[in-house]
């Protein structure tokens, strides 16, 4: 299965014992439930002679919660989460595609749209990845993705930005508008468009040689800089 998510999180020392024994409640097919849950942890912390009562018991459950390590009303714990390959797969894609969006996903993958609804609802309840809305559209990140250029992300990730950067990056000498819109078949607005967001991104520049406006492509520009 290949290693699961390293939770980013240091956990206390009661942290550790208390999640170690919710997760043996969990493997028995059992959902999480506070109340539940207290006796079981109690039973077992008296057998391993554990100096710790119900109340800290349940400082340290809400405390896991709120670090969204367990869930209220799940069978499943962090650890669970990796484990099922499709939700792997989507969470691979996520990472690798930070920006993407829910249709992109489900053509990508090619899995059914209430698998993908599933399985990010799993994601986010456990904090594995975080939901923007740009555009009208929700997209999603890794949840440590810096957030100063998920708009970046969003933006580049589009097929249009693709085809017009490598449009542009194909033409050393620079190109015009005009013939941006002719070679790709995209209207001169949309063309202006996503132009201005180049731009603004650093991702191309734009010189006026011979009358004509023409666009390149910055060679200083690097992914790595947002």
């Amino acid at each position: 299965m290949g290693p699961l998510k390293i939770i980013p999180i240091e956990l206390l020392e009661q942290e550790k014992l208390v999640l170690d024994v919710v997760q043996e409640y969990l493997d028995k097919n059992r959902y999480f439930n506070m109340k539940e849950i207290l006796p079981f942890i109690n039973s077992r912390f008296k057998m391993a002679s554990i100096n710790l009562n119900t109340r800290g018991i349940e400082e340290v459950l809400r405390s896991l919660v709120k670090k969204k390590l367990i869930v209220e009303g799940s069978k499943l714990s962090s650890k669970d989460i990796l484990t099922v390959k499709k939700r792997k797969m989507i969470y691979n894609f996520i990472l690798k595609n930070p920006g993407t969006y829910f249709y992109k996903i489900v053509r990508e993958l090619k899995l059914s749209n209430h698998v993908v609804v599933w399985h990010l609802n799993i994601l986010l309840k456990f904090n594995f990845i975080k939901m923007e809305e740009l555009e009208n559209h929700n997209i999603y990140f890794d949840s440590n993705f810096n957030e100063k250029d998920r708009e970046f992300r969003y933006f580049i990730s589009k097929e249009r930005s693709k085809k017009i950067v490598e449009c542009i990056k194909k033409n050393y000498f620079g190109i015009t508008k005009t013939q941006l819109s002719i070679d790709l078949g995209m209207h001169i607005n949309t063309i202006t468009k996503y132009l201005e967001s180049l731009e603004y991104f650093n991702v191309i520049t734009k010189e006026k040689i011979s009358k004509k406006r023409l666009f390149f492509f910055n060679e200083n520009f690097t992914e790595d800089s947002y």
